[in-house]
């Protein structure tokens, strides 16, 4: 086998995904180290308000507010999960550095990655997408609604606006 071959069956595996999670009020998550995007959708955790994103890599326990929370949560893992919103194989070169990116809005994708509707609908590759529903990028969207992503870009093209970004090795 080749190191071509090689490169070809480690990108294979490598997948991105994305959970809800609803916590009730002080309720705690447990998170496995690993590259992972959160972003809080209505409520607080650790000190993070609604609308706020933060990229880990570490274990770690996170803290729902007193009113709880509701959390969308990427994680690259190298395997495929079950209980996943969405969960995608994407194609990275193993021996690059990538920047995991959470980005609101606007024109198209800078990477693979996973978007959700927060609010109103959008038409995703002509299917339309409501609150919570989820989609793979790159995708062609249209219509009003406000949605929030996570794609990984190449660590040299990771200029340009994100609310959390972090570098992951693959």
């Amino acid at each position: 086998m080749g190191a071509r071959d090689a490169a070809t069956i480690l990108s294979a595996v490598t997948s991105l995904s994305l959970y809800e999670d609803l916590l009730a009020p002080g309720e705690k998550l447990e998170l496995a180290a690993g590259g992972r995007m959160i972003y809080v959708a209505s409520g607080e955790i650790a000190g993070l308000h609604a609308g706020s994103a933060a990229f880990g890599a570490d274990e770690a326990t996170l803290a729902a507010g007193n009113d709880g929370a509701t959390v969308l949560r990427w994680e690259l893992t190298e395997w495929s999960v079950e209980d996943a919103k969405l969960s995608a194989h994407i194609e990275l070169d193993p021996w690059a550095d990538y920047v995991m990116r959470c980005e609101t809005g606007g024109g198209p994708a800078a990477g693979p990655g996973i978007g959700c509707v927060l609010r109103g609908e959008l038409s995703v590759d002509g299917e339309v997408v409501q609150p919570f529903g989820a989609w793979v990028e790159p995708a062609e969207l249209s219509g009003r609604g406000l949605f929030v992503r996570v794609v990984l870009v190449l660590a040299e093209d990771a200029d340009g606006d994100a609310i959390a970004q972090g570098t992951v090795h693959v």
